[in-house]
């Protein structure tokens, strides 16, 4: 499942909450996207929800802790 797909249910079951985008950098590193937004970070510039390393850590954690479970994979498989 694609981190677009599921950040809404997440924040229809209120598990998440969109973050305030990051300060814009200066200087733009090289992997800086000014063609990409993030709604995860209320649009912010520089990336997309595919690639956010935040809200992945989120959902990381939310596994993590049983509070988020994907009955499709089955690591016995």
């Amino acid at each position: 499942m694609k981190y677009a797909e599921l950040l809404p249910d997440l924040l229809k079951k209120n598990l998440v909450q969109t973050r305030p985008p990051p300060p814009v950098p200066k200087k733009f590193p090289a992997r800086f996207r000014t063609d990409l937004s993030c709604d995860f970070h209320q649009g912010a510039l520089g990336h997309d929800v595919e690639h956010c390393y935040t809200l992945k850590n989120v959902v990381h954690d939310l596994v993590e802790d049983n509070i988020l479970t994907f009955p499709d994979l089955n690591p016995n498989v």
